[in-house]
């Protein structure tokens, strides 16, 4: 069982990656990335990956049982990107894709939810089992704000009058490299869930 994660050298990626060697083997993952080079240090194989070159993503994915796809990071891109990985995996016969969601994206306000909804809506009628995991807010997103924080004393957001709630990457790659792990054992028809 192979399982295959996207954006593996990136900052949620990377982490889901260290999180399941601690419970699968290193040679059951394939980190897919753009530059396989930048994942020499991640011990387990690598190959190229790129969102934008479709045509290449099938190959990549020969032999993946299940993928994680970590969303895009490229705002106004993501959509299509996430759709060519979709239709590639199915081509290549990936049996159950995890993705990385946002939190609430269905009935979310925030201009970033559009996208996760499209690639929701593309999950669901690709035929391929899976496995939605919608991420809130990530701490380190607030650390570019750290100077503004400590000199105003106060931490501000879009929250209205609510109070800010976030997790830290290493939270949620825990808990994807989790639900990964846990459903890769269940039949692949058992799995069209949204955590």
């Amino acid at each position: 069982m192979k399982i295959g994660v996207t954006g593996a050298t990136g900052q949620l990626g990377r982490i889901v990656i260290e999180k399941l060697k601690e419970k699968i083997a290193a040679d059951n993952l394939v980190a897919l990335v753009r530059k396989p080079e930048k994942a020499a240090g991640l011990g387990v194989e690598a190959r190229k990956f790129d969102y934008d070159q479709p045509d290449a993503l099938a190959g990549a994915l020969k032999g993946v049982d299940k993928l994680l796809l970590v969303s895009a990071n490229e705002i106004g891109k993501r959509a299509a990107q996430h759709i060519h990985v979709i239709e590639e995996a199915k081509q290549a016969g990936v049996g159950q894709i995890f993705y990385t969601s946002l939190l609430r994206a269905d009935t979310s306000t925030l201009g970033l939810a559009a996208e996760h909804v499209v690639t929701e809506k593309a999950l669901a009628e690709s035929g391929i089992p899976f496995v939605i995991m919608r991420h809130g807010w990530y701490t380190e997103n607030n650390m570019g704000m750290l100077d503004e924080v400590v000199s105003h004393g106060v931490l501000l957001g879009a929250a209205s009058e609510g109070k800010i709630s976030s997790g830290a990457r290493l939270d949620y790659a825990e808990a994807d490299s989790d639900l990964a792990h846990f459903y890769s054992n269940f039949p692949n028809e058992m799995t069209k869930l949204i955590f």
